[in-house]
């Protein structure tokens, strides 16, 4: 039996009319419909979902794709121009920054009123006070006017306030871009235990890895229409390709990016950010990954590797911030089709995160390989420290073949020793 509904969106569309000059709105108001004196703009358009209870649903999509005015609209803070909504439960959201917060309360004050506005007594905001203000954890600063708080503090206590009012729908609007990594790691944890006791969760955010490894399903929004909804790698991948082609250079020139498919050499990598190859997906601005290339036991760039035979992965990076955090490295290997093979990170290999400089280069080398024959490709990453958050990536790079001399079959060659008895010969 299928969990009941918590929301269904039939044909979801908000139009907004432009004046081009103020005079304009007067003149509308005198011709009465009779001439239009504005332009539509829809930023959505015909978007129809549902959304199961204890679901965990992404929204993603660029900047003015329409998710900010979709969510806004399942809140009830919009009315749709067209279109149905059915919200069965209570909803508890976090649209913007400080949102629903008086500034000149103090973070105390805030989380009463906000208990308030959700329909909890004084009495029962007492019950849960310690541990909001515990998951905020932002001291003494909690009995401060919240005007005075950081960009995180107020994500801290909003984010708390808005988890303890036991919501039936939660609604987050990349207000946890603002939070550091322990922090996030925090919020997912809440997350996984607000999933379990039933709560819908409805998370936009830019990060393709937040969504892509918490959320069962995705819904992808591109100039206010819905591309996909479903299964979340599969949108995630919709969504890539969006954005490798936006990144991609307006006239590259034809060794940057190989016709067959082959490796990005590092030497052909465009040395400013603004000429990235289309594969790199740097997510916060942190990090450029400027190239990233294959090559066999000798240095040379390769696309054809032999079982048995040693290849290194090898990719430059430039660090964009002037105080950047730690960081961890990552590879993952992926068969032609997706299958994920194989993958680790400095962290697992028992190296431990450091400060990423200005900027290097990093190699990892696999001596004597084992793959048999088939077409991989291969994803490299700048993690932070706990391999949590990503700062850049680039996905689906160095496309290489992999020929073996027909000793086994499969994906490995694998080490192997015979012992057979043969009983009456």
């Amino acid at each position: 039996m299928s969990e009941p509904l918590a929301i269904r969106a039939s044909g979801l569309s908000k139009c907004y009319q432009i004046y081009d000059r103020p005079q304009d709105r007067l003149w509308q108001g005198l011709m009465r419909g009779r001439r239009r004196f504005y332009r539509e703009f829809w930023a959505l358009r015909e978007t129809s979902f549902e959304l199961r209870r204890g679901e965990t649903v992404g929204v993603i999509g660029r900047n003015g794709s329409g998710k900010s005015t979709l969510l806004q609209i399942i809140c009830g803070t919009l009315t749709p121009t067209t279109g149905t909504l059915e919200v069965n439960g209570r909803i508890s959201a976090l649209l913007e920054l400080g949102s629903g917060f008086n500034p000149d309360f103090t973070g105390r004050e805030n989380v009463y009123l906000n208990g308030a506005i959700h329909g909890l007594s004084s009495a029962q905001v007492d019950a849960r006070f310690d541990e909001i203000a515990a998951f905020a954890d932002i001291g003494e600063f909690i009995d401060q006017p919240v005007k005075t708080y950081s960009s995180g503090m107020y994500a801290r206590l909003a984010f708390s306030s808005a988890i303890f009012v036991d919501p039936d729908i939660l609604v987050i609007d990349e207000i946890l871009a603002v939070g550091d990594a322990p922090f996030q790691a925090k919020c997912i944890q809440a997350f996984h235990r607000l999933r379990d006791r039933g709560c819908t969760i409805l998370l936009v955010s830019h990060d393709a890895y937040m969504i892509r490894n918490f959320c069962q399903r995705a819904l992808y929004l591109r100039k206010g229409e819905c591309m996909g909804f479903g299964d979340s790698s599969e949108v995630i991948e919709a969504y890539n390709l969006e954005i490798e082609t936006a990144m991609a250079p307006k006239a590259a020139p034809a060794a940057a990016v190989p016709a067959d498919g082959g490796p990005v050499a590092a030497g052909d990598a465009p040395a400013d950010a603004a000429a990235t190859p289309s594969s790199d997906l740097t997510v916060l601005s942190l990090f450029r990954i400027t190239g990233v290339e294959l090559v066999d036991g000798s240095g040379a760039p390769v696309d054809t590797v032999e079982t048995g035979s040693t290849m290194s992965i090898r990719f430059g990076y430039r660090t964009l911030s002037p105080n950047p955090p730690p960081v961890t490295f990552v590879f993952s290997l992926y068969r032609h089709d997706g299958l994920y093979v194989c993958g680790t990170t400095t962290l697992m290999d028992g190296i431990p995160a450091a400060s990423p400089g200005t900027g290097g280069t990093v190699t990892v080398t696999f001596p004597g390989v084992r793959l048999l024959a088939g077409r991989y490709v291969w994803r490299v990453a700048i993690d932070d420290e706990r391999a949590f958050a990503i700062l850049a990536e680039a996905n689906q790079v160095c496309a290489f073949k992999v020929v073996d001399r027909l000793e086994a079959v499969g994906l490995f060659h694998l080490e192997r020793r015979w012992a057979i008895d043969i009983a009456g010969g």
